[in-house]
């Protein structure tokens, strides 16, 4: 079997994914990057917390099927742009999950207003344009919006969370979702505080020295 302990890392990532409720159904997909730039991802249409290891299929980056029973996530496509054009990313997390969709739907970004946001995210998270699930089209939106962020929010479908490895990339989508919430929760409430763009700045510098001692959780 190709890649074990990626598929490991994948399949751990969908359970998490689940119980967090960031997603319902078979819905959302997850991918990782090999060190060998082939790709690890989810089957389309399983269920995530019945899914084993060897469900999980291994495609080359242009999207040839290289090891796997069941086909590739429908939004497969997406996944390859992201990696094409994001060499610091190796984990992707696209999740359905409720607050992100909100503001899917209404079309506002999210700009940074908690250190979380500027320390792991970046500055203004931007909804991407809207293109039918699966499509080209939607594959370089979502790449557009993301920009240099690590998230972005997927106009009337969902959100991805981007990272260099899947633990950055699934937290980056738990802050996502927990900042989605807070900014509709202050905006019902009130007035809006924004970090200034020159502390965003050194967050993401203290950030690196934070998110780096990641490596020696065990």
């Amino acid at each position: 079997m190709l890649y074990e302990k990626e598929r490991e890392i994948v399949l751990n990532a969908c359970r998490r994914m689940v119980n967090d409720k960031l997603t319902v159904g078979s819905w959302g997909n997850i991918s990782l990057r090999t060190d060998d730039n082939n790709i690890v991802i989810t089957p389309s249409g399983t269920n995530y917390m019945k899914s084993t290891v060897d469900d999980m299929v291994i495609t080359g980056i242009s999207g040839n099927i290289l090891e796997g029973k069941l086909k590739p996530s429908s939004e497969r496509l997406m996944h390859y742009e992201i990696y094409k054009n994001r060499k610091d990313v190796n984990a992707i997390v696209h999740t359905h999950s409720i607050y992100s969709s909100v503001l899917s739907v209404i079309d506002e970004n999210i700009p940074a207003i908690t250190e979380d946001i500027a320390m792991l995210l970046g500055n203004n998270i931007r909804v991407s344009e809207y293109a039918i699930t699966g499509s080209i089209e939607l594959a370089k939106n979502v790449v557009s919006g993301l920009g240099n962020n690590n998230a972005t929010v997927m106009k009337n479908h969902g959100a991805v969370s981007v990272g260099s490895d899947m633990e950055r990339s699934i937290t980056a989508s738990e802050v996502l979702e927990k900042s989605a919430k807070i900014y509709i929760y202050s905006r019902m409430i009130g007035k809006v505080n924004i970090i200034p763009d020159n502390d965003i700045n050194k967050l993401r510098a203290i950030s690196e020295d934070y998110l780096n001692q990641w490596k020696n959780w065990k």
